[in-house]
């Protein structure tokens, strides 16, 4: 199994919101493991010349099979504000126009002490998986598409790529480890540290772009509100051992 991971600047915030939306669109705090494989599928589609979308399924439903854990960690100071957006319609029946209101959460991202605004993201791929699909050059393939992600989330969400890594997953006996990436409530009991969690759609069970009434997962996400940072949890991992990805300990799916 190789790891494929992801260091990206933030250059404003993220526009992100909840899948089970209302008129209001509230915002997540966090990046789901569906965005960052879209936020990979997309500059993979340009190198393969596939569509991003058609009639059977987009590009990220054809990779996210060969993806055995999708983590995120967030070098990000989060604010949470909304915008107030016009909603024009049209009743053919009464033929007229309605209008309407809604509010738009945004995350924006403050200054970080002594660091820029980091989003961290690894990638653990199923190397016969990633070959059978993208064919021998998977490796040079996917680490292109790494290197141009432009964006993860709504295409304002702009971010530029600082660094890009590809080795070997090494799998590590432990009965507690410490981690900065976010990981599923079941895989892990959080015994120290601050943390967020988010409910999140399922991408091992769910297609990429299709999210109504679809499988959720809670995720614990390394964050504290209130310093605003990023942070490390102890935890101790269901499966009795966890993964070095390079210098970077996350937990099972």
């Amino acid at each position: 199994m190789k790891y494929l991971r992801i260091d990206a600047e933030v250059h404003w915030g993220l526009l992100i919101n909840y899948h089970a939306f209302t008129k209001s669109r509230p915002a997540l705090r966090t990046v789901p493991p569906t965005t960052v494989i879209g936020a990979l599928a997309q500059p993979l589609a340009l190198i393969k010349k596939w569509p991003e979308t058609d009639r059977e399924n987009s590009t990220a439903d054809k990779i996210r099979n060969f993806f055995k854990g999708v983590y995120v960690g967030q070098n990000l100071s989060l604010s949470e504000y909304s915008d107030l957006s016009k909603i024009f319609s049209y009743d053919a029946d009464e033929k007229q126009i309605l209008t309407d209101a809604a509010a738009v959460s945004k995350i924006y991202c403050g200054p970080v002490a002594d660091d820029v605004s980091l989003i961290n993201l690894v990638l653990l791929i199923d190397e016969e998986a990633a070959r059978n699909v993208l064919g021998n050059s998977w490796i040079a393939e996917l680490v292109s598409s790494a290197w141009a992600v432009s964006r993860i989330g709504a295409r304002e969400s702009v971010v530029s790529v600082r660094n890009v890594e590809l080795g070997d997953v090494n799998q590590v006996r432990a009965d507690e480890a410490v981690t900065k990436y976010c990981f599923p409530l079941s895989s892990g009991q959080p015994l120290d540290g601050d943390y967020l969690v988010a409910n999140v759609v399922d991408w091992r069970s769910s297609s990429i772009g299709d999210y109504v009434a679809k499988p959720t997962v809670q995720l614990v996400v390394p964050y504290s509100m209130r310093l605003r940072k990023i942070t490390e949890v102890k935890v101790k991992p269901t499966a009795g051992y966890v993964y070095k990805a390079g210098d970077e300990v996350v937990i099972p799916w």
